[in-house]
């Protein structure tokens, strides 16, 4: 019965219809035997199917209250999230009124205190909480019945593109180009973008993920990881250049944008007052100028011919690959004179960059031992991708994976992954899932 493609419900189903055909069964034999006789063979089978149906019937009835109760936890995790950061800011609170009591010192303001009197928080909070006044479901019914309307065979057809794990909830959410993520996967992927801005805005197969509604990205999150993201979201969204940021060091917090103000902006953590213009600690009666840090940063660029993206002016370093720079800020442009891509008449490789990149990517399809095993095999493979790399090299209308075992380094973010990595059977690029899937 394992093997069939059904639901549980219809498994549960069919072993009670069989304790029902078994049972009339026996009512049709009642009184055919010797009272006090052994059993026959017959009456020992059907004992024996009774007790293996039964057995069958309770494991499927388990299994699907073990999902009932996962999607009910998984619908209901806003709430719970909410309800754990207030029971955790009501003991800091705690704490503090008896220190407060005792005369002893007061303690430092926590993260979760903090974060109780942020206004994005008290408004989010209030949105997952808030019951109606019939006391239904606080949920939006429409938007549930549509999400399960939408995606009836979730359970049976879909799997993870991340970890692969088999996705049965009802909430675990889909990307444009039709891969799906389990909520586990796809919170440490907005948890991961928090620290990397190259992973912004959020995108599968070079698409962008969708971030509101029943289907967003944001209802997959807790409320926590919801709150960052979003903070860090219209952090992102200001070309890196405008953002302006506390100088003090144990501070650092983003205090939006140059644009935005005309005057001095006072820090709301530390106090601190920054000078919108030249974006240090005030300094009266004082033009403005770069610090000593910024200033040696610049000096090492140019001393190690680093390029500065035009878009955001961050200093890029060109560690492997063509000419092609795709900054964080999504700016392209020219490694050599910084110029817009294909604006300008530079040459895209530098020849040793592109020997090493064609050689790099043909052991990536051949192997590693391809270069002593078939010297002269590699070498013609080589020249061809080399050829094949020199103007046709980052596949713009998107890599076709597939994947090779084996532990090997992501050429994309270094990383070196012990089991497999994914390789684009266009180009010849590796790269891990993350970056295939979110990145490139």
């Amino acid at each position: 019965m394992s093997g069939l493609d059904i639901d549980t419900a219809t498994s549960a189903l069919i072993c009670q219809l069989t304790l029902d055909d078994i049972a009339e069964i026996r009512h049709l034999s009642k009184g055919k035997s010797k009272e006090g006789a052994p059993l026959s063979d017959a009456e020992c089978a059907l004992a024996a199917c009774v007790e293996e149906a039964q057995d069958a019937l309770r494991f499927f009835q388990d299994l699907e209250m073990a999902r009932s109760l996962d999607n009910a936890l998984e619908l209901d995790q806003p709430v719970i999230s909410v309800l754990s950061i207030v029971e955790d800011g009501l003991r800091d609170d705690h704490a503090y009124a008896e220190a407060l009591e005792n005369g002893r010192a007061l303690p430092a303001q926590s993260e979760v205190q903090r974060l109780m009197e942020d206004p994005d928080f008290l408004r989010l909070s209030h949105d997952v909480t808030d019951k109606p006044e019939d006391g239904g479901d606080p949920r939006d019914a429409d938007a549930l019945e549509e999400l399960q309307e939408t995606r009836p065979m979730r359970a049976h057809a879909a799997q993870c593109v991340i970890c692969r794990d088999d996705l049965r909830a009802l909430t675990s959410f889909q990307a444009p180009c039709n891969h799906f993520y389990c909520r586990q996967c796809l919170s440490n992927l907005v948890t991961s973008c928090i620290g990397d801005e190259s992973l912004f805005p959020l995108q599968c197969c070079r698409q962008y993920l969708p971030m509101d509604g029943a289907h967003g990205v944001y209802s997959q999150l807790d409320v926590r990881l919801r709150l960052s993201f979003g903070k860090k979201a219209v952090e992102f969204a200001i070309v890196s250049k405008d953002r302006l940021y506390c100088p003090r060091p144990t501070c650092s917090v983003f205090l939006g944008s140059t644009a935005d103000h005309l005057d001095n902006v006072v820090c709301p953590r530390c106090a601190t007052e920054v000078c919108v213009s030249c974006k240090q600690t005030v300094h009266p009666g004082e033009a403005c100028g770069e610090s000593l840090a910024v200033q040696q940063v610049k000096a090492l660029a140019r001393e190690q011919h680093w390029q500065t993206c035009p878009g955001c002016a961050q200093i890029i370093d060109l560690q492997q690959g063509c000419y092609h720079m795709t900054c964080r800020c999504r700016m392209e442009f020219c490694y050599v004179c910084a110029a817009r891509w294909k604006t300008c008449e530079c040459p895209q490789w530098e020849e040793a960059r592109l020997l090493n990149t064609a050689e790099q990517r043909v052991e990536n399809e051949m192997g590693a031992r391809a270069r002593v095993a078939a010297p002269e095999i590699f070498r013609q493979r080589v020249e061809q991708r080399i050829e094949r790399l020199r103007y046709e090299h980052d596949c713009a209308n998107g890599h076709r994976w597939s994947r090779q075992n084996g532990r090997a380094r992501c050429e994309e973010c270094r990383y070196m992954l012990p089991e497999y990595l994914l390789v684009c059977r266009s180009c010849g690029i590796a790269a891990c899932v993350r970056c295939a899937r979110n990145r490139l």
